[in-house]
């Protein structure tokens, strides 16, 4: 970014919901982003899913971005914290077993009734994602069903890897806001 003005114009740009600024932004912070979230967690898939779930929180909130402090900053700001929910869950779900709780835990085959949840849970879902937009189906199928790297996805759909992780983003919220209204 050449100055300070355009960056405030392109911030204001977003913050109307123009996708073509949005784009940028992402685009301009992606590296820094994703390399300072990777220090945090050293696992590449899990910088790129937590890099997605901040500059989605970044494009949500813009209009809470002081233009008084520098926005790199407040970028980091947001993936660190974003960093920090996810590692204070992951540590919590983390449990610890010894090697004889984990062979009898590995016997233990799900109740009746948990098999009934998780097949609703997973009907639930495709029935979500058979309402989303081809192209957001599609992606959210690629990532998140078949594990595919977003270089990957850019790659095999003739796409730009900004539009790959700015239309994973606008797909996840969507997908967000359908699970709310149920």
């Amino acid at each position: 970014m050449k100055n300070k003005q355009n960056l405030f114009q392109l911030i204001e740009e977003a913050k109307n919901s123009k996708q073509q600024a949005q784009s940028r932004i992402v685009n301009l912070f992606w590296t820094d982003i994703k390399r300072y979230i990777f220090y945090l967690v050293k696992d590449e898939n899990s910088a790129e899913e937590l890099t997605i779930e901040a500059f989605t929180k970044v494009l949500n909130k813009l209009s809470l971005y002081n233009p008084d402090f520098d926005f790199r900053t407040w970028l980091l700001s947001v993936a660190h914290n974003t960093t920090i929910d996810y590692l204070r869950k992951k540590n919590k779900d983390k449990d610890v077993y010894t090697e004889e709780d984990y062979l009898e835990l590995k016997d233990v085959e799900p109740s009746p009734e948990q098999v009934f949840i998780n097949k609703q849970n997973f009907e639930a879902l495709e029935k979500m994602l058979r309402k989303l937009p081809g192209n957001y189906r599609k992606l959210i199928q690629l990532r998140y069903l078949e594990g595919k790297k977003l270089k990957d996805i850019a790659e095999e759909n003739d796409l730009s890897l900004a539009n790959v992780k700015v239309s994973l983003m606008r797909a996840k919220k969507l997908l967000f806001e359908m699970q709310k209204k149920q």
